[in-house]
């Protein structure tokens, strides 16, 4: 799987205020809150689902890929997305350390970094759940 996705009863507006307040714990900045069922619907694309898709940062780890290999810019910002619908609420991330892994670059630092990084987002996801 490329994903780790969870389920729970919150509903989006809570699970984002959730998901912000432990992001910040964590040293992690969003960087923007995207709607991307109300841009479907303003291009005259209902759907039927709530999807928010969060960019997040954290800016010290960005810092030092970047530094490695500029090339890992296409990897970023880091994205959570939250799927809601009538019954229930999917969160989740892109599994950084497998994403990370096709890069060309053979630096062990900026697998070891996207790992450490995934490991804290699924962490922030497992408390706010």
């Amino acid at each position: 799987m490329f994903d780790f996705t969870l389920t729970t009863y919150k509903k989006t507006k809570e699970l984002i205020e959730d998901l912000k307040k432990e992001l910040k714990e964590e040293n992690f900045g969003v960087l923007w809150e995207f709607e991307l069922h109300k841009k479907l619907a303003e291009k005259g694309l209902p759907y039927n689902h709530s999807v928010t898709i969060l960019e997040v940062c954290n800016p010290n780890a960005a810092a030092k890929i970047i530094a490695i290999d500029p090339m890992a810019s296409y990897f970023l910002p880091c994205k959570i997305v939250i799927i809601e619908d009538t019954k229930e609420t999917k969160v989740g991330v892109l599994k950084l350390a497998q994403l990370f892994s096709h890069m060309d670059s053979d630096n062990v630092e900026i697998k070891d970094i996207a790992k450490e990084i995934e490991e804290r987002l699924i962490k922030i996801i497992n408390k706010v759940v």
